[in-house]
C-alpha cells in the first residue's frame, strides 16, 4: 500500500525524468502541491501513477507551444485524458 512514506517508484521516476527533459512542469508541481495538502489529512492520499501521468501529459501539451491554454483546458473538460488510462489498462484485459 502506498503511504507518504512509502510512495510509488514510478511516480518518483516520472518526476525525476519530467524535470530533466520537460520545459515545465507546473502542472506537475500543482499535482505535488495538492498531494502536500491531501497527506496532511490522510498518509495514504499519495500522488499516484495515474495523476502523474496525467499532470505530465498537460505538461507535454503546454511545453509543447503547439497548444495554447483555452486548447489544453477543451482537452480536459472533453475528457481525453480518461482515453489514456482506458486504453492503457485494456491492453491488460486483452492480453
Amino acid at each position: 500500500i502506498k503511504r507518504g512514506d512509502n510512495r510509488d517508484k514510478r511516480v518518483e521516476l516520472l518526476q525525476k525524468y519530467a524535470h530533466t527533459h520537460f520545459p515545465s512542469v507546473k502542472y506537475m508541481d500543482y499535482a505535488v502541491q495538492v498531494e502536500k495538502y491531501t497527506l496532511s489529512k490522510a498518509n495514504n492520499l499519495v500522488l499516484n501513477v495515474d495523476g502523474a501521468i496525467g499532470s505530465l501529459f498537460l505538461d507535454l501539451l503546454s511545453g509543447s507551444g503547439m497548444f495554447n491554454k483555452q486548447e489544453i483546458d477543451e482537452i480536459v473538460e472533453i475528457g481525453y485524458l480518461n482515453g489514456l488510462f482506458v486504453l492503457a489498462r485494456s491492453v491488460g484485459l486483452i492480453g
